[in-house]
């Protein structure tokens, strides 16, 4: 198998090609970016102003490429689903991590292309590597009726219902932060605020859709004052929203807090015409996939994100499967 291609200086064609394949494949389960993401992202591959490697359009076609955030990158592999697809995606990864700044400690990979047999094969190959973990993602999905439209109840005693305007990324981010620390989780995004108020302020500018400031909202205690919960959703589809981030305090869980703002976002989005709903969430997180099984909502799709841990970072698990 011959090595891969530096995307520096390709032709634009073939970058647009697999940069669309790239999307297509996202947007198969509910995860595509939205905006020129295509077209920005295929320009910056081409100048050198993005890290990327690929194989030319073509039954063996495949693309990698990443992104740095301090100590922190962000890699996706593509490759076509054809003979030999399993060694494409593996060569493209190592390329991908070898490559990577000294000032690099963590980096996190997605996938797509590959079917679910030959996914699972690749992470069977990468899962045995030194500092490995191999985080599993689910995406749910319903469809709202009716019953959605009732209201989710009063709000919870001490506590006030603001819109989402009036919090500030900051306070988001500190809360999301909070929310999933100590858990798989948090590998998504780190242990760095930074990252998490990047995140935020990247979901509220659209990066997954347009941005549904009336179907998102937190719960805030006045006295003394402190953010406990938030939910915030998205357009998918014209026909479908998104809850993009949904958010409790571990302090102030097992009171029925996230329970009344999942009726409130379901509520929001029946009320503004949508017909279904959908999430991501890891699958070690029991709590809350009790919870979307609680209102019903089922897995659709699957997506695994490979997350390298250079030496001197505190030991992360294995696997969260």
């Amino acid at each position: 198998m011959t090595d891969p291609f530096p995307t520096r200086g390709a032709r634009i064609d073939d970058l647009l090609e697999l940069v669309h394949d790239v999307r297509k494949s996202l947007l198969a389960r509910d995860e595509s970016p939205a905006g020129n993401w295509v077209e920005q992202t295929a320009e910056d591959l081409r100048s050198g102003a993005a890290h990327g490697w690929y194989y030319p359009p073509g039954p063996s076609a495949g693309l990698a490429f990443y992104s740095t955030s301090g100590p922190d990158a962000y890699g996706h592999v593509h490759v076509r689903e054809a003979e030999g697809a399993v060694d494409r995606a593996e060569q493209l990864t190592d390329v991908l991590v070898s490559d990577l700044p000294s000032r690099v400690r963590t980096a996190s990979i997605g996938f797509t292309g590959l079917s679910p047999a030959h996914e699972e094969e690749l992470v069977l190959r990468l899962s045995g590597r030194p500092g490995a973990t191999i985080i599993e993602r689910m995406g749910m999905e319903r469809s709202l009726g009716a019953d959605d439209g009732q209201p989710p109840g009063p709000v919870p005693d001490g506590l006030k219902l603001i819109p989402i305007r009036d919090v500030t990324v900051d306070a988001l981010a500190d809360l999301d932060m909070r929310s999933v620390r100590g858990s798989s989780d948090a590998l998504l995004i780190g242990n760095r605020i930074e990252e998490y108020r990047r995140v935020t302020a990247a979901l509220r500018e659209g990066s997954l859709g347009r941005f549904l400031e009336e179907a998102s909202t937190a719960l805030y205690r006045p006295e003394p004052p402190h953010l406990v919960g938030a939910i915030l959703s998205a357009e998918r589809s014209p026909r479908k929203g998104i809850f993009v981030s949904f958010m409790v305090d571990p302090e102030f869980r097992r009171r029925g807090y996230g329970r009344f703002l999942f009726r409130w976002g379901l509520r929001a989005l029946w009320a503004l015409g949508y017909e279904k709903v959908h999430l991501w969430v890891t699958s070690s997180n029991e709590p809350a996939l009790r919870l979307y099984r609680e209102f019903r909502l089922e897995p659709i799709a699957r997506s695994t994100i490979y997350r390298v841990t250079r030496a001197g970072e505190p030991p992360q698990p294995h696997s969260d499967r």
